[in-house]
C-alpha cells in the first residue's frame, strides 16, 4: 500500500506535469542540447551578467534561470524544480504561474544585479535553483501555518519558515562554488511573495480571467495538455493567517493552503536542494 502511494506520488510529481511545468522544463534542456550541439557559448549569452546588462543585456534577467553549466546541473535543478513548481501551478493557474516566474526572475536578478555592481563584482550566474529556493520558502510559509515549528531533535524545535535557510547553509558548505547570493535572493523573493510583499508584480486577476476566456472562445484549453485554469487553481486555494505564532514578520496578504491539510506539497519533494552556479569572476 505504501509503495503504491510512493509510486502515485512519483507520477504525480514527475510525469503527470501541469502545462507550464512541462514547457518550462522542456525549454532547460533544449538549450542544454542546443548548447551542446550548436552553440557551446550559449549559457554566457543567456547567463545574469550585471556588467553585460548595463550595455543592453536587459534579456539576461529573464533567461538566466534557463541555462545551466552542464549536465549535473541541469539534472539536480530540475530534480528540485519539478515536484515544487508544479504544485505551485496547480494552486495558483498556469497563466498565473507564468506571471509569477517571471516575476521570481526578475526581482533577484535585479537585486544580485545591483549588488554586484555596488561592489564592483562581476560574478556571473545561471541555473534554475533561485526559482528552486524562492518556492520553497513560498512553501515552507504555509508549512508554518499549519505547523508552527518542527523538531530537529527530541528537545530542539525551529521555525518551519526557517528550513529553507538551513537548506541554503547546507548547500553553500557542500557546494563553495554555488552562488549563495542568487539564493539568497531567491530565497528574500518567496518570502517576500508568500507575505504579499511582492503582489505589485502579479499578473491582476481581470487580465487572467480575460486571458483563459479568449482561450476558451477559440478552444484552445483543449488544445493545451493539462492547462491549469484560474478556477481550477482557486478550487485547491485556502486562505489562513501566518501569524497564528511568533517567529516570522506578517505581510499583506495571506498564503494559501492546500484543502488536504497538505500544505500543497509532502515532505520528501521540498528535500531538493538544486544548485547554483557562477561562471567567470
Amino acid at each position: 500500500m505504501r509503495s503504491s502511494l510512493q509510486l502515485q506520488f512519483l507520477k504525480d510529481r514527475y510525469v503527470a506535469l501541469p502545462y507550464l511545468t512541462t514547457l518550462v522544463t522542456g525549454v532547460i534542456i533544449v538549450l542544454y542540447l542546443s548548447s551542446l550541439l550548436f552553440d557551446s557559448s550559449l549559457p554566457l549569452s543567456f547567463a545574469l551578467n550585471p556588467t553585460a546588462i548595463l550595455h543592453g543585456g536587459i534579456h539576461r534577467l529573464v533567461t538566466y534561470p534557463l541555462v545551466h553549466q552542464n549536465f549535473v546541473h541541469m539534472f539536480f535543478n530540475i530534480a528540485a524544480l519539478v515536484p515544487v513548481l508544479s504544485s505551485f501551478e496547480e494552486e495558483t493557474g498556469t497563466i498565473g504561474t507564468a506571471g509569477c516566474l517571471l516575476l521570481f526572475s526578475v526581482v533577484p536578478g535585479l537585486a544580485y544585479t545591483i549588488t554586484a555592481l555596488i561592489f564592483s563584482s562581476n560574478l556571473i550566474t545561471l541555473g534554475a535553483s533561485g526559482w528552486v529556493f524562492t518556492l520553497m520558502a513560498y512553501f515552507s510559509l504555509i508549512d508554518y501555518a499549519v505547523r508552527p515549528s518542527i523538531y530537529v531533535t527530541p528537545s530542539v524545535q525551529i521555525p518551519t519558515w526557517s528550513t529553507p535557510v538551513i537548506t541554503l547553509v547546507v548547500i553553500a558548505l557542500l557546494l563553495p562554488g554555488s552562488s549563495f547570493l542568487g539564493h539568497v535572493y531567491g530565497l528574500l523573493a518567496g518570502y517576500g511573495y508568500g507575505l504579499g510583499y511582492l503582489n505589485f508584480g502579479k499578473i491582476p486577476q481581470q487580465v487572467i480571467l480575460k486571458s483563459e476566456a479568449l482561450l476558451l472562445r477559440y478552444n484552445l484549453t483543449k488544445a493545451i495538455p493539462r492547462f491549469i485554469s484560474d478556477d481550477s487553481a482557486s478550487k485547491h486555494r485556502v486562505v489562513i493567517d501566518t501569524t497564528v505564532d511568533a517567529g516570522v514578520p506578517s505581510g499583506s496578504t495571506s498564503p494559501v493552503l492546500s484543502p488536504t491539510g497538505d500544505a500543497g506539497l509532502g515532505g520528501p519533494s521540498r528535500t531538493f536542494s538544486g544548485q547554483g552556479r557562477p561562471l567567470g569572476s
